[in-house]
């Protein structure tokens, strides 16, 4: 019998793998091992990854045509890239998007502040409210926004659950 080191429970070794096992075998303690392995292996080689572009660069100098010929056999590859690519590129957008409407919306309302007789902390505030704007990022295969307004959200704070 073995104790798993992450879920602390009793465990009988597979015959064929005896001593070398060290979980359980439940998806989240291997999912563990891989994590904690992963990050003892970049301990002990951080450079690894410093000059990987260099590297890959020499190489496709001593092998030149590589690129074009793999991606001339593998035309699966090529779509697969190529979608992907279109998603990410639709998210940058849809995030610079969002990003210049907020910054668009902070000086008119800074301005009506400023305007704005009364700046009393208990007194009514006259300014209009910040559009607020939802991104949907739970779901990879859409990128939408939904505009709520006082109409909509019937002028009081609510909450969306997110099903993270």
């Amino acid at each position: 019998m073995k104790k798993c080191p992450y879920c602390k429970t009793q465990f009988i070794p597979h015959p064929k793998v005896g001593k070398r096992q060290k979980t359980c075998g439940k998806p989240a303690c291997k999912k563990a091992l891989k994590s904690d392995n992963n990050r003892k292996w970049r301990q002990r080689n951080p450079d690894y990854y410093s000059k990987g572009y260099s590297r890959l660069k020499d190489w496709l100098e001593e092998n030149p045509g590589y690129l074009k010929r793999y991606r001339g056999s593998h035309p699966e590859y090529v779509k697969k890239n190529r979608e992907a690519q279109r998603v990410r590129d639709r998210r940058k957008k849809l995030r610079l998007d969002i990003q210049a409407q907020l910054k668009g919306q902070i000086p008119t309302i800074t301005n009506e502040l400023w305007e704005s007789s009364n700046l009393d902390i208990n007194a009514q505030l006259d300014a209009k409210p910040l559009e607020i704007t939802f991104l949907f990022s739970t779901l990879p295969c859409l990128d939408m926004q939904f505009q709520l307004d006082k109409a909509s959200c019937g002028g009081e704070n609510v909450a969306i659950p997110c099903g993270r």
